[in-house]
């Protein structure tokens, strides 16, 4: 398997990118960053989105099971 290409998410060119060298680069904080918007994004998923959970009737108590028709080979 191939390795997968990563490129960069700003050019150079952009106006947006901005040089730091290693000195001036703090690891902690990209990783505190990335965090923060990790939490954020999780809040606003589970904000956005309510849960869906079905209760059991007293008449469906058993599960039905029903088979699907064999598919030809060479269908798509």
């Amino acid at each position: 398997m191939p390795a997968k290409l990563t490129m960069p998410t700003l050019g150079l060119t952009n106006p947006r990118f901005r040089y730091r060298n290693a000195s001036s680069t703090d690891i902690s904080e990209t990783f505190k960053r990335a965090r923060r918007a990790m939490n954020k994004a999780k809040r606003d998923a589970e904000t956005a989105q309510q849960a869906l959970e079905l209760e059991p009737r007293a008449d469906t108590a058993a599960a039905v099971v029903v088979t699907m028709p064999r598919r030809a080979r060479g269908a798509a």
